[in-house]
């Protein structure tokens, strides 16, 4: 059997505000159990729990979205935070002094002035050319 669109956006809706509903079915319970009392006191209990429910309802309904809101900002500032304290860890380990003191430290390669000079002999040792000292 399928659930209509808008019914199941309905049921999905109650069921993320399960909490608040509960509450508000409660206080309706209350306000129609008090209307049992005499007129006098029971139709201003009544009416000042009914409000109570809707007004209890209403504001979790507006500070639910405003929470939804406030937590997904804390989770990117905390992403944010998080990727600059890994930077900051790796910069005060040394891993980048210390790859370009390894960068520095390596020979300078000169420039050829031509290919080597190959002996027909393959068994032969060859030597290759001295490196100037500067």
């Amino acid at each position: 059997m399928r659930i209509p669109k808008p019914v199941n956006a309905a049921l999905d809706w109650a069921e993320h505000h399960r909490k608040a509903l509960a509450a508000v079915i409660a206080l309706a319970l209350a306000a129609g159990a008090v209307l049992g009392a005499p007129p006098a006191v029971g139709y201003p209990v009544a009416a000042f729990i009914a409000g109570l429910a809707a007004g209890g309802f209403w504001i979790h309904v507006r500070l639910t979205k405003r929470v939804l809101r406030a937590r997904a900002e804390i989770d990117d500032l905390l992403r944010q935070n998080g990727a600059l304290r890994h930077r900051n860890t790796v910069l005060s380990s040394g891993v980048i002094t210390r790859e370009s003191q390894t960068t520095q430290a390596l020979i300078m390669i000169p420039d050829d002035d031509g290919p080597l000079k190959v002996d027909a002999d393959p068994q032969r040792t060859q030597q290759l050319p001295e490196l100037p000292d500067d």
